[in-house]
């Protein structure tokens, strides 16, 4: 089947209704093959906790060119359902708007595929993509404050050792007891000089009295 080159501004109805589609086929579904060019899908990295900041990251979406291609049968069916056209017509529109990417790139060394990005190709010949930023609207921060049950173990970091707050707690609890015990000991210290004075004195006195009954 030929397949028609046209020129690199894509500014035809059919082409930025492709374009339109092709957009948000691939965000949809992760995937969107481009026939006779390659493939597009998407990587998400999972969010992350920022608990200084008290912020939990968005989740980042990472689109990826692949010069492979793979079935089209999904794509070539969302675009007949959301154009109301068969799939015959369909599979042309989209065999010659891939062709269309390739001529934009060869004439003009870039295509441009609005909200995806864009295709380049480097000095070797290789189709190079450079993902264009995804709008910040899709990227919002959310304020997570860490709440902290009185009753529940979490992990704590203590100088550059990570332990629990119930190991912790252990710790503390067993270091209060030996401290609160000290007048226990000083009790008994005090207890022992009582009676060494008390036996002393009793000595004393019985001594005394032995003194006193002896006849000169």
């Amino acid at each position: 089947m030929p397949v028609t080159h046209l020129p690199g501004s894509f500014v035809g109805h059919i082409f930025a209704s492709m374009q339109q589609l092709i957009t948000s086929y691939l965000f949809q579904n992760k995937i969107c093959p481009l026939p006779g060019f390659g493939s597009l899908s998407i990587a998400t990295n999972g969010a992350e906790a920022d608990f200084t900041n008290h912020l939990v990251t968005a989740p980042k979406q990472i689109i990826q060119f692949n010069v492979k291609e793979m079935n089209t049968n999904g794509l070539l069916t969302y675009v007949a359902e959301k154009t109301r056209q068969n799939e015959e017509d369909v599979t042309e529109s989209l065999r010659s708007f891939c062709a269309g990417l390739k001529h934009e790139i060869s004439t003009h060394a870039k295509a441009n595929l609005p909200g995806i990005g864009n295709f380049f190709v480097d000095e070797n010949g290789n189709t190079i993509f450079e993902q264009e930023e995804i709008p910040e609207a899709f990227n919002q921060h959310v304020t997570a404050i860490r709440v902290i049950h009185p009753n529940a173990e979490h992990t704590i970091l203590v100088g550059d050792k990570e332990t629990t707050n119930t190991m912790m707690t252990e710790y503390f609890s067993e270091e209060e007891v030996v401290k609160d015990r000290w007048w226990i000991w000083a009790l008994v210290l005090v207890a022992l000089a009582l009676l060494t004075l008390i036996i002393y004195f009793s000595n004393s006195n019985n001594a005394s009295h032995l003194g006193n009954s002896v006849k000169i």
